[in-house]
């Protein structure tokens, strides 16, 4: 299924930093590839923030999302920190 067109001018902005950038070539083939890249640009189209397990890294063989996210300027968190943000509680107990 194609991005709807809010999307498509964060993908075009999201590709352009990526390319710019200090990534090896493959790195930022790979990147465009996967869903990383409509998952980041979902987040920047739709002001989303992104939950990630992933951390920051200062590699030029990979794009984290993290470091997607830090270069697009958007906000990004853990889920322990997503849970904590939305203060989720999760309660056992029986049925009845």
């Amino acid at each position: 299924m194609p991005p709807d067109s809010a999307v498509l001018p964060s993908l075009a902005a999201l590709s352009t930093w990526a390319g710019s950038g200090d990534y090896e070539p493959g790195a930022v083939s790979q990147f465009l590839q996967v869903a990383d890249y409509y998952l980041v640009a979902q987040a920047h189209a739709h002001r989303f923030a992104v939950v990630t397990h992933e951390v920051a890294a200062n590699s030029i063989k990979k794009i984290k999302i993290p470091n997607a996210c830090i270069g697009m300027e958007i906000k990004f968190l853990s889920p322990y920190e997503m849970l904590r943000t939305e203060r989720a509680r999760f309660v056992l107990g029986g049925v009845g």
